[in-house]
């Protein structure tokens, strides 16, 4: 048992349209709570700040600065867990990134390519940044009832996509592809943008079927991954937590080229460059000639479930309390 009591901060707008950052965010305090640390989200319901030890922080956005200025002036320690892929850099960002460091007492990267990746974006050179790992649940290794998905929504041989659809996600370039190939997808997640989503809608035709959410963990999202052709999810930035859960579901995964895919995927995957329609094409090709069933991949996934996974992130914030 962990002597911690940690309050989970996050930028006020997060939850306005849930994404794959929210769900790793739960899910993370989700694997805290199977080892027996008290957690709770800041908000109505959160006690008092005094209450907790630590404070797990998530995300880099200016949203934040005025709240972490308070916990640190009452003398809170917090780790920081950024999420961040940086794309183009203006000083602006790196202001509001240095201020979130200067705030923290370490940084919480999900993987080397994450950190190295920082590091070249930002030039930013420290020893409070550490790698942790993604925290998924094994609960995915376990087999859904047969047909389930098929007999609650009437589709079978399909692509499937998890996470929210937005143009740096790319789902309307895979969705002109897959039409073109005529292969069914379905696709699982919310939208910032109408009009992005409307446009995919319009491409997609009707063998493409788009809902909102899934029940995380339940045997109905285990159904989807372990009745799909493959799995998919080709941004210009890397998969989120979806992505190592496919695998843990024994996916035949389809992913963009990145240094963060081949850090956690290995040889286990097809990548493409999401830029290239063609390349995409050729990819779902070489996917389908892999095994139904990708058991290597699943055994290597475990690595990143909890409750083993986790330790990292303890003993960061262990280090926090203890300082």
């Amino acid at each position: 048992m962990y002597d911690l009591r940690v309050l989970i901060t996050t930028y006020p707008q997060a939850y306005l349209t849930r994404g794959g950052g929210e769900y790793e965010l739960e899910s993370i305090a989700d694997g805290l709570r199977q080892v027996g640390i008290i957690v709770d989200m800041y908000g109505p319901y959160s006690r008092a700040l005094e209450y907790y030890n630590v404070v797990l922080h998530f995300s880099v956005h200016p949203g934040s600065i005025e709240l972490l200025r308070e916990i640190h002036a009452c003398g809170k320690p917090i780790v920081l867990w950024p999420n961040l892929w940086l794309g183009k850099v203006a000083d602006d960002d790196l202001q509001v990134i240095a201020e979130h460091l200067r705030f923290a007492h370490s940084v919480a990267f999900k993987s080397q390519a994450e950190l190295a990746h920082f590091q070249e974006k930002t030039s930013i050179v420290s020893e409070k940044l550490k790698v942790c790992k993604w925290v998924a649940d094994i609960s995915y290794l376990k087999q859904a009832p047969c047909g389930l998905f098929k007999q609650l929504y009437g589709v079978n041989d399909f692509a499937l996509w998890l996470g929210i659809i937005e143009p740096v996600k790319n789902q309307l370039a895979a969705l002109r592809v897959l039409r073109s190939m005529d292969i069914p997808a379905v696709i699982v997640g919310r939208y910032r943008s109408k009009e992005y989503y409307k446009e995919c809608k319009a491409v997609a035709g009707s063998n493409v079927l788009f809902l909102d959410s899934l029940p995380q963990k339940s045997e109905i999202i285990r159904s989807a991954l372990q009745s799909s052709l493959f799995y998919m999810e080709l941004p210009f930035e890397p998969p989120g937590l979806s992505a190592i859960e496919a695998g843990l579901s024994g996916c035949r995964m389809l992913l963009s080229d990145s240094d963060w895919a081949r850090e956690h995927f290995c040889d286990h995957a097809v990548y493409v460059d999401p830029a290239s329609e063609s390349a995409i094409a050729e990819g779902i090709e070489l996917v389908l000639e892999r095994p139904q069933r990708e058991k290597i991949l699943q055994q290597k996934m475990i690595e990143y479930c909890f409750p083993n996974a986790l330790e990292p992130l303890l003993d960061l914030l262990k280090r926090a309390v203890n300082q």
